[in-house]
């Protein structure tokens, strides 16, 4: 239970906060959408591939199937990068 002084002031900041037109319109945004974690879908599928490529293909399989993912992911945070902006 609040006080009769608590209460008063929570009113009080309550109505600064509707007078502020800068605050209520970030309250009253819609969320943003929940995006799918590509990168770390990415980073896990680079994990589970590594071991059967280094059977199959040794060593230069390895380094340019990371070669790929590194640039995918990079390709993926500029494009991010970009629509924020």
């Amino acid at each position: 239970m609040l006080s009769d002084d608590d209460r008063r002031t929570l009113a009080e900041l309550e109505s600064e906060l509707e007078a502020d037109p800068e605050f209520a319109a970030r309250m009253a945004a819609p969320e943003s959408e929940v995006r799918f974690p590509i990168v770390f879908a990415l980073c896990v599928a680079l994990f589970v591939l590594v071991p059967p490529v280094m059977i199959l293909f040794g060593w230069p399989g390895v380094i340019i199937t990371v070669d790929v993912f590194a640039a995918v992911i990079a390709v993926i945070l500029i494009a991010r990068h970009r629509r924020e902006r």
